[in-house]
């Protein structure tokens, strides 16, 4: 990969050395073109996410001086194109296959589900592991909030889901007592996501802690109904009450 952006912006030439780009509008332009990869970005839109108050009247010319130097400083492309292209009033980065870590994450995490659909099972840990590992912190944190919003959302939850499919995974595998520290810790930092406490019953029934897990569930119930008013979901009622009755299916993994 060349360009990281799953945590603050990283750049790295093809022989894995990293690239030095200091300055800060740089940085925010070159992770505005990543956020929009592929697609072209008007220099107007540019203006108001490198001038957050009243662009200058050099703004057109500061840009071009700011890509100029991106494209002095970043890996060339292999294709036949620049790595960063132009056109009347607008510029696009060009980003292929395997060389930016957001689209490297989704291509792990669907291998990972394929995987899983084949039964594969230890290829799609593998698969997790490797998506997972590329998050370093918040994406695209060196631009305004307001404008990563939705990716960030979207991405967040993509993370969540291979995380929680990991642990799916190991819980059939039998590999209970190894996933219950993890557990505990997601469970007290994010106490509303149920499917993560569904995890947690399911590793402490699994590890001969029935009263644990029992116990586990009245605390997210009371989470649950004093901070959003509602009650668990069907999914973790039911598996309570698969724990109650010392349900078979629950049993075994």
């Amino acid at each position: 990969m060349l360009f990281r952006m799953l945590g603050p912006l990283e750049v790295y030439g093809f022989d894995g050395k990293p690239v030095d780009i200091p300055q800060h509008k740089p940085r925010v332009l070159l992770s505005l073109l990543l956020l929009n990869s592929g697609t072209w970005v008007s220099i107007d839109r540019i203006s108001a996410v490198l001038w957050e108050e009243e662009p200058p009247r050099s703004s057109a010319g500061n840009i071009k001086t700011y890509v100029s130097q991106l494209r002095r400083t970043l890996p060339p492309n292999h294709a036949e194109h620049n790595r960063i292209e132009s056109r009347s009033g607008a510029y696009r980065i060009n980003v292929t296959p395997g060389e930016f870590d957001v689209s490297v994450f989704e291509k792990m995490a669907y291998r990972g589900r394929e995987a899983l659909r084949d039964g594969a099972d230890e290829i799609a840990v593998e698969y997790f592991q490797e998506a997972l590992e590329l998050w370093r912190g918040q994406p695209f944190d060196e631009l305004p909030e307001d404008i990563t919003l939705a990716e960030a959302v979207r991405l967040e939850e993509q993370h969540w889901a291979v995380l929680e499919d990991l642990i799916d995974v190991r819980l059939s595998r039998g590999h209970h007592d190894v996933v219950l520290p993890t557990l505990r810790a997601l469970t007290i930092e994010y106490p509303l996501r149920e499917r993560l406490w569904g995890q947690l019953l399911l590793a402490l029934h699994r590890s001969g802690r029935r009263a644990e897990a029992l116990s586990a569930y009245q605390t997210v119930y009371r989470l649950l109904t004093n901070e959003l008013g509602v009650e668990p979901g069907v999914d973790l009622r039911r598996l309570h009450q698969q724990v109650l009755g010392a349900d078979l299916d629950v049993d075994q993994g």
